[in-house]
């Protein structure tokens, strides 16, 4: 785990979730950053599913990459994405002369750079939740409103990007495995699949603990 010191929907975070819990981790296998070539885009929605809560904290890394800070919390932004907004992450060299700190459309809020040494970076991506209840087990965090389970784990947002090649105007489509796309389980479930709250799970009582629902 890495150790983050940052401010989530008003509460100290201490350090990212679990990893060992599916619903909390989503990845994507390649990254990349080259000086005067190409860079990694990521955007991470929350579509404000009926399953989601209003606020989720997210901690996105970039591994196996050399940031130009040189220290291990540098390659990775923390953010709390709020429904129906759209936080924007560049992977980029430092010495970028378009997408950097001095670069006014790339300073809000909801935009961050993780900004790699100036040389040839490559590496994946891991994302973790960072919740609000963080005594609590991963599975067992859901609030209910009006009835209803809301969860504030990866299942309920979209995550998608792309590897830019700056010179062509071309690039590839990143593909993220733990996002809402995947987090629907098929079928006719006996009791015990797919929890990851408890040893047993009721399959009549909710969807999956994790699952995004509309």
């Amino acid at each position: 785990w890495v150790l983050y010191s940052a401010q989530i929907a008003g509460a100290d975070i201490g350090q990212a979730d679990a990893t060992r819990f599916s619903s909390r981790v989503a990845v994507s296998p390649y990254a990349q950053a080259v000086p005067n070539d190409s860079y990694t885009f990521i955007g991470v929605s929350h579509p404000s599913l009926d399953s989601a809560l209003t606020q989720i904290g997210v901690v996105l890394e970039a591994v196996g990459m050399a940031t130009s800070a040189g220290t291990q919390s540098s390659r990775s932004a923390v953010f709390t994405v709020d429904a129906g907004q759209t936080h924007r992450v560049f992977i980029v060299n430092a010495s970028n002369s378009t997408i950097n700190d001095q670069n006014s459309s790339f300073t809000d809020s909801r935009t961050h750079l993780i900004t790699t040494s100036n040389s040839a970076q490559f590496g994946s991506i891991k994302l973790t939740t960072v919740s609000e209840r963080p005594s609590l087990a991963p599975g067992s965090r859901n609030v209910t409103v009006n009835s209803v389970n809301k969860f504030d784990n990866l299942a309920q947002l979209s995550i998608w990007g792309i590897v830019y090649i700056e010179s062509s105007g071309t690039g590839f489509a990143m593909e993220f495995i733990g996002d809402m796309q995947d987090s629907t389980l098929g079928g006719n479930l006996p009791n015990g699949v797919g929890s990851d709250s408890a040893d047993v799970a009721n399959s009549t009582n909710f969807a999956r603990p994790a699952r995004g629902i509309n």
